[in-house]
């Protein structure tokens, strides 16, 4: 007890002088540039404070950059690529995510410290929670691009039909009225071109972005372009009708596989509670009816 009151004692203290000595993003610039290899300029969160359990977090950070695999950091680094499009996750990198799950799973097994097997499943519930809530924002985003995906090719197939150039249809699609995640997501391409050519951005960004599916269509689209107006239309619009049979494809597996997917939420949120809020007294009773008989 006293230690515990000792310990919020020192997180009130700690709080009190964060508000006070507020920390803000620009500090960490010169470690972001080495960790993301982005310059501070382009930091949309600089000179922005951090939240106080973000700030206690810091001091992790050197020590993960240096132990964690680039396969770790690869497959978070586009996670939070696609999850940032749904306004999640902004200002984060890999190191400081994988920071907070180690942080999360160390706070909750000293928490249940006092029932080993209880304290190491939490811990490990704890470790993936925040993967799976990045995950779930990240598959948003990337299902919404590819469900998009045929009808912009489609759109892109009639604006050639009637004389636009590739990079021009590409830039009217992009700054079309109707926002959509595709559209986002060219205009992203748009801006990293700097006036070069659009669709070597494009595949850039579809390999930055570790998409299969735009990785391949950035390649159909350089050979469209390398090809010029000859048999483009008809391209594009092979290229569009293959998004549509993957993207119903992939659809019907999901549809198949769903009863799998659906067992571990039935399992955490109904089973175990049932287990142990209503089975487990019911049997320690009728076994406590027979021991004292």
């Amino acid at each position: 007890m006293p230690t515990a009151i000792a310990l919020l004692a020192a997180l009130f203290a700690m709080i009190a002088i964060y508000e006070m000595l507020p920390v803000a993003t620009s500090v960490r610039n010169r470690q972001f540039d080495v960790i993301r290899g982005a310059a501070s300029a382009d930091d949309p969160n600089a000179g922005r404070a951090l939240p106080f359990w973000r700030v206690i977090l810091l001091p992790l950070n050197p020590l993960l950059a240096a132990i964690l695999p680039a396969r770790l950091r690869e497959g978070v680094c586009q996670k939070l690529y696609w999850a940032n499009f749904s306004g999640s996750w902004l200002g984060w990198n890999e190191v400081e995510f994988w920071g907070v799950s180690l942080a999360a799973a160390a706070a909750t097994f000293v928490l249940l410290l006092k029932t080993p097997i209880v304290a190491v499943l939490g811990a490990l519930i704890a470790a993936i929670m925040p993967y799976i809530l990045l995950r779930n924002a990240a598959r948003k985003v990337e299902r919404s691009l590819v469900r998009e995906l045929p009808d912009a090719l489609y759109l892109i197939a009639l604006m050639t039909s009637v004389g636009i150039v590739l990079p021009d249809a590409l830039r009217r699609l992009a700054d079309a009225p109707h926002r959509s995640v595709f559209s986002n997501w060219l205009q992203i391409a748009l801006a990293r071109s700097h006036g070069g050519s659009l669709v070597a951005a494009i595949r850039a960004e579809a390999e930055l972005a570790g998409a299969p599916r735009l990785v391949a269509m950035a390649t159909k689209l350089e050979l469209i372009e390398t090809r010029g107006a000859s048999g483009s239309v008809d391209l594009l619009r092979a290229l569009a009708d293959d998004q549509a049979r993957e993207y119903r494809q992939e659809a019907e597996r999901r549809a198949k596989g769903i009863g799998s997917e659906l067992l571990f939420p039935i399992m955490i949120c109904f089973f175990f509670p049932y287990l142990f809020v209503v089975a487990a007294p019911l049997f320690a009773n009728i076994i406590q009816l027979f021991v004292t008989r």
